[in-house]
Parts: structure tokens; C-alpha cells; sequence
């Protein structure tokens, strides 16, 4: 078995358990809220812990949508070597000017009303 089919196999399972706990924690917090809103007395109590059950539903499915769009992007491109692959940088080149260097005039002009 080649080495980036091996890893794919590994992504995928980890994935998989991922999966599984996303769905297990969306369940659970849409239970909580319907049985909150169905059975639970109108108490600021039931309010806050719907709010809250609905933040974690919401965060949940967030991370699931961007940590997929992070590992699909990274992940799968840098596998066993294979094809190139690697981690792809972006260089910057940086200007700067010394500071015994003289400048050509002033760095900003003068206020109005005090001219030179």
C-alpha cells in the first residue's frame, strides 16, 4: 500500500470520528432545546440554557465547516511528498530605510497658520 493512499485511509477515519461526535452533540443540544421549549417552565434559567445550547449548536456546525475547509485545503496536498507537495509560503520583502539615511524634505507639512 503506497504511503498517500495509507494517509487518505487515516484522514478519512478521523473524519468519520468526527463525524460521529458532531452528530451525537447537534442530537443532544436539539433535544435539550425541544424539550426546553415544550416541557421547561418560563424561567430566565430555561431562556439562558436554550441560548446556550443554541451557541453550541451554532460554534459546532462552524468549526465543523471550517475545520473541513482547512484540512481538505492542506491535508490531502502534502500527503507522503508525493506530487510536489508541501507547504506553500508567501515571501515578503521588506523595505527599510536606515536611519542615518537623510529623507528628501519633511515627513509631514506644517500645521495651518504656522508656515515655515
Amino acid at each position: 500500500m503506497n504511503p498517500r493512499s495509507a494517509a487518505r485511509n487515516a484522514f478519512r477515519s478521523s473524519w468519520t470520528m468526527r463525524r460521529r461526535i458532531i452528530v451525537i452533540v447537534l442530537v443532544w443540544c436539539g433535544a435539550m432545546v425541544t424539550y426546553l421549549a415544550i416541557l421547561g417552565r418560563p424561567i430566565q434559567l430555561s431562556e439562558t440554557a436554550v441560548n446556550g445550547l443554541l451557541l453550541l449548536m451554532a460554534s459546532v456546525i462552524g468549526s465543523y465547516v471550517f475545520g473541513a475547509v482547512w484540512d481538505d485545503k492542506g491535508g490531502l496536498t502534502n500527503i507522503g511528498g508525493v506530487g510536489g507537495g508541501g507547504m506553500q509560503t508567501e515571501m515578503y520583502q521588506r523595505t527599510v530605510v536606515p536611519a542615518d539615511m537623510p529623507t528628501p524634505g519633511p515627513a509631514m507639512p506644517p500645521p495651518p497658520g504656522e508656515g515655515p
